[in-house]
């Protein structure tokens, strides 16, 4: 089907889509979300939520699609249930926050901030640690965290501990884990100006 959407009275700057449940999750320069529900062979607005202090910067929705992670710029986070409800919200103080992401098993969130940092919460929203990035090692000039991912393990391991997380920088810096707490990651450095990266879940690469 071909539908255009319209809801957001600003470009869109984030979206997250909920394979389980077939939603899209959309927010706006101005922070404005909608979650999208497919009714009848139409996309409709199933709910609209605006904290009207901050723009989000990531959102994503756990491995079973019935929890969905929302963090704003500004250092707030928000889960939610696929349902509406709103389950806890958090204000990380200091700390300006750019991407999330779930563990596979949904035990584990991640945190991304603009400072070269990645914190490691449970899902109940307590803090564990920083996570050793050990890729940033002898880099001097800014850089830019482009993306945290979880291979979800759909397609089974190729070995037992195999790497399954990946983190890279915009400045091509990467490292792979086999956990959040992993001290011997494998180190790359692509040699590329990265935008994004993303798992191939039927390979089990990332790219």
């Amino acid at each position: 089907m071909n539908q255009t959407l319209e809801g957001h009275s600003g470009a869109v700057q984030v979206i997250a889509w909920n394979d389980h449940h077939q939603k899209l999750t959309t927010s706006d320069q101005h922070g404005l979300i909608i979650v999208w529900m497919l009714y009848k062979g139409s996309w409709y607005e199933e709910m609209i939520n605006n904290r009207n202090k901050s723009v989000v910067r990531g959102m994503k929705w756990n491995a079973e699609g019935g929890k969905i992670c929302i963090v704003y710029e500004d250092g707030a986070v928000i889960v939610g249930s696929v349902d509406g409800n709103r389950l806890w919200g958090k204000e990380l103080k200091g700390v300006n926050l750019s991407c999330v992401e779930w563990s596979p098993d949904g035990r584990t969130i991640l945190f991304g901030t603009t400072k070269k940092e990645i914190h490691v919460y449970d899902a109940a929203g307590n803090f564990c640690s920083k996570m050793n990035l050990q890729c940033l090692e002898n880099v001097t000039e800014v850089v830019k965290l482009v993306g945290i991912t979880w291979y979800n393990g759909a397609e089974g391991y190729a070995e037992q501990e195999c790497p399954c997380l990946a983190v890279c920088f915009d400045v091509g810096r990467m490292q792979i884990m086999k956990a959040e707490s992993d001290d011997g990651p494998v180190l790359i450095d692509t040699g590329m100006q990265v935008m994004c990266i993303r798992w191939n879940h039927t390979d089990r690469k990332s790219g």
